[in-house]
């Protein structure tokens, strides 16, 4: 009895070592996703050719008007003087609009909307834009275009891991088919009145784990406990789905595929179809993550291009965020280092060359991404400002 309880002994001892790296662990990955302060920003940079005024045209984008003005379209909301509402709910520029620009504004460059009798700056009244009533809010001018982000927006191709957790999911057919296309009639579970009665298909595919997060391989027998370096799946749209009936097994009919539909394959709610008008803006907390993916599939993303991020709602981003993505330090063998002959002679003392046997190349700002859509832990960002480096998968991301 006695050897028996000395063996039990250093199992309790691991049981506590084990608890308490878990909670340090816990620990570290809270400090990680806790924001800190953003870094200060100085003077807004103006364009060397920047225009007195600009009269906004259909076709115009927020991103495009704020460049004419500013080598930092991201400092839009300090010029216009914008608090966080006005940030969030910019349905205020329309066509034939007149942007007035006063680069020699108290406090710094001015932009603002051109009012009845304004003749220039001196006439100012008023410093911030105002909402023209008799225009409605889908004729606003969007940040960037909406083709270019639409099948994003509509057809992720990557999608947070919390929004998997409660999708409804398909069951059976009808009939006793195992592949249904369209105008088949399906039946799915976890359809709730509040998702409305249009659904987008997917079919989950690679998980997609956060480089910033250590792995954690014995959560594979956690079941009960999502793995927290998980924070997106890949995900293949298939089509469109129409509710016909609710219930604990709900009827649904496809209106769409554009690839065959199996049990288990997942409904989300189709997102409402809203203008990308949220004006560009730096966070305003500390942001530090990585380029994720590459969507389209491609090695390298260029300007327009969207890629993932391993950043979302957690870590303060939110729709409008601009950062700043870096190419990595690069070292490299040094082509002009030659080796001092006597290093070849046995235990001569070592003769340093006048040249370093490495070089590296310093990290560099190669781009601007500006975010789009948000999940948790992951996001979508358009490449804006691009150079002669294209983005890669890996390249570091952080305030601009």
């Amino acid at each position: 009895m006695q050897s028996s309880s000395r063996e039990r002994q250093p199992r309790r001892g691991v049981a506590a070592l084990a608890a308490a790296a878990t909670g340090l662990i816990a620990g570290l990955a809270l400090a990680q996703a806790t924001p800190g302060p953003a870094p200060a920003a100085g003077p807004v940079q103006v364009q060397a050719n920047a225009p007195s005024s600009h009269t906004v045209v259909k076709g115009d984008t927020l991103w495009g008007i704020s460049g004419k003005f500013l080598k930092t379209p991201w400092r839009w909301p300090e010029v216009w003087r914008l608090n966080k509402d006005q940030i969030k709910n910019p349905h205020w520029i329309y066509p034939g609009q007149v942007i007035l620009f006063d680069p020699n504004a108290p406090g710094g460059p001015r932009l603002y909307l051109q009012q009845p009798g304004d003749v220039g700056p001196g006439s100012v009244v008023r410093l911030s834009p105002q909402i023209r009533a008799e225009a409605r809010a889908e004729q606003a001018i969007p940040t960037i275009r909406p083709e270019d982000i639409e099948p994003f927006m509509l057809r992720n191709r990557v999608i947070g891991a919390e929004t998997f957790d409660d999708a409804p999911q398909v069951v059976k057919s009808v009939g006793e088919r195992v592949a249904f296309s369209q105008s088949d009639a399906i039946y799915a579970v976890g359809v709730k009145p509040a998702m409305g009665k249009v659904f987008q298909i997917f079919r989950k595919g690679r998980e997609l784990r956060d480089p910033a997060i250590a792995p954690r391989p014995w959560y594979r027998w956690h079941h009960a406990n999502p793995d927290p370096q998980i924070i997106g799946y890949e995900a293949s749209y298939l089509g469109d789905a129409r509710l016909l009936r609710e219930g604990e097994v709900a009827r649904l009919e496809i209106v769409s595929s554009k690839q065959e539909v199996q049990i288990g394959d997942y409904l989300i709610p189709a997102p409402p179809v809203e203008t990308m008008a949220w004006v560009p803006h730096a966070p305003e907390v500390k942001v530090e993550g990585f380029v994720m993916t590459l969507p389209n599939g491609v090695s390298e993303a260029g300007k327009t291009n969207v890629v993932t991020l391993n950043l979302g709602k957690r870590h303060g981003l939110e729709v409008g965020h601009v950062l700043a993505v870096y190419k990595s330090a690069e070292t490299f063998a040094n082509p002009r280092y030659k080796e001092h002959p006597m290093n070849w002679v046995p235990g001569w003392p070592k003769i340093s060359g006048s040249e370093p046997v490495t070089l590296q190349i310093p990290e560099e700002r190669i781009a601007l991404v500006f975010v789009f859509t948000v999940f948790d832990g992951v996001s979508y960002g358009m490449v804006m400002n691009s150079g002669v480096d294209n983005v890669r998968a890996g390249y570091p991301v952080r305030n601009p």
